[in-house]
């Protein structure tokens, strides 16, 4: 299939990731705030360019939502970007999502005779879970992924070449995932099999990053988060 001909270019990436950026923007006002995910500082951002007032907010909004809607008139006319990529790049990222679990369990238990325990809080309403998952599928994946080893990985290539430069960026940019969830108040208490099963998470979006685009690893890791949590609601 021409779909998994080659890794998508940042361009479509970001295309296809603005569903989950609109679902959390909007979603974190139904929450009073409390769901901005703790390396949102997109959001931060913005809100202090809108001055902390709820209309500029919406009207920020209101604007990016019809230009991405214009933006798709445009490149669908000038066959840039065809729509209909959005259900193969959905299916493929809802796959790894679903399995994605299984396997790092799986790998645990085998060489390291472990079974993590995650916090998940218990019965969140369905809403709640795709704007606490778009968050942590578009955030998490921007800062550790496109921005952690993807930047780490340009500056080191100079050094010590692109392959160990790439080596290094994905263990750096997953351990540090992975410490991410055990820091600030809302922390979970560390263990050592949570942080190891985080970490071969990150390493896992860390892949499918490298070899299919962020718009991939994006959607995977806000799939994989709604897959959990509903499971725990």
């Amino acid at each position: 299939m021409a779909h998994f001909g080659g890794r998508i270019d940042p361009f479509t990436s970001a295309v296809l990731v603005f569903p989950l950026f609109l679902t959390y923007q909007l979603g974190i006002l139904g929450r009073g705030g409390s769901g901005q995910n703790g390396v949102d500082f997109v959001t931060r951002a913005l809100i202090e360019l809108c001055e902390r007032d709820l209309g500029n907010y919406l009207g920020v909004i209101g604007a990016l939502l019809l230009a991405y809607a214009a933006l798709l008139v445009i490149l669908h006319q000038y066959s840039r970007f065809n729509p209909r990529v959005f259900l193969p790049m959905l299916a493929e990222s809802a796959f790894y999502a679903t399995t994605m679990g299984t396997l790092i369990l799986f790998a645990i238990h085998r060489f390291l005779e472990v079974i993590p325990q995650l916090a998940v809080a218990s019965a969140i309403p369905l809403g709640d879970i795709a704007v606490i998952s778009a968050g942590a599928g578009l955030h998490e994946e921007l800062i550790f992924r496109v921005i952690g080893m993807g930047g780490l990985g340009f500056l080191l290539a100079g050094i010590t070449g692109p392959r160990r430069a790439w080596v290094f960026a994905l263990v750096l940019s997953s351990l540090l995932f992975s410490l991410a969830h055990h820091l600030g108040p809302a922390g979970e208490a560390f263990t050592y099999a949570a942080f190891v099963y985080r970490t071969l998470a990150g390493v896992f979006f860390a892949l499918v990053y490298q070899l299919r685009g962020f718009a991939v690893a994006a959607w995977t890791h806000a799939l994989y988060d709604i897959y959990v949590l509903s499971l725990h609601g």
